[in-house]
């Protein structure tokens, strides 16, 4: 059986300790960003079209705020173990996820975390105001996602790491599932095979047992 040699990880809510596009828009937009939202959750409109929707929202936010904002965002705190131990095992971290490319890239920095990959929406921040594009959008995306995971793993065999809507269809094709939160939920009710964890530690610990 191929050897599997790289993790695809969800960033918000699995790296982070909160939805860091939710928090953003809680903070930031008016609360009409909820109607949206539950338009989606209700599947009457994709993902895609949702950001789209919120990022119009969004009022105009100063350099300050944004920055201070990003510096706050908090993740797990064994995540950089977890990014270290991958290293010395010769395996591929790639970061999947359907929120913000500055905002991962940002938080990545600020840790210090280097050779991950990352493949996200692309918010453009310009003249205190944001916009949003989608170059890694696939039209027949099962989801709808602005970001469409299952289109960014090239490898037969996978592991992957999430917690909620937005790794639903992915979950379903990996190889060896790590599941938290609304994920694990999902994946008990639909008995789709899945390893739960509460923290990136508990995958250190699993992942030294050669899973893989």
């Amino acid at each position: 059986m191929e050897e599997i040699n790289t993790i695809y990880c969800d960033f918000d809510g699995t790296i982070t300790k909160k939805d860091a596009v939710n928090t953003f828009f809680e903070m930031y937009a008016p609360e009409n960003w909820l109607e949206s939202e539950q338009l989606w959750i209700d599947g009457k409109i994709t993902s895609q079209e949702n950001a789209i929707i919120q990022v119009g929202l969004l009022p105009e936010i100063s350099q300050k705020q944004l920055d201070d904002y990003i510096n706050n965002i908090e993740i797990d705190e064994s995540f950089p173990e977890f990014v270290k131990y991958l290293n010395t095992q010769n395996i591929k971290l790639t970061i999947l996820s359907d929120g913000f490319d500055l905002f991962i890239t940002k938080t990545l920095e600020r840790f210090n975390l280097k050779g991950i990959n990352v493949f996200a929406n692309h918010l453009v921040y310009e003249n205190m105001k944001f916009k949003i594009e989608f170059p890694y959008h696939n039209s027949t995306c099962d989801v709808g996602a602005g970001m469409c995971k299952c289109k960014r793993v090239n490898e037969n065999r996978f592991c992957y790491i999430g917690d909620g809507t937005s790794d639903l269809c992915i979950a379903k094709k990996a190889d060896i599932l790590f599941a938290t939160k609304k994920l694990d939920e999902y994946c008990n009710k639909n008995a789709i095979k899945h390893i739960p964890f509460k923290s990136f530690r508990n995958i250190i610990e699993i992942l030294k047992e050669g899973i893989l």
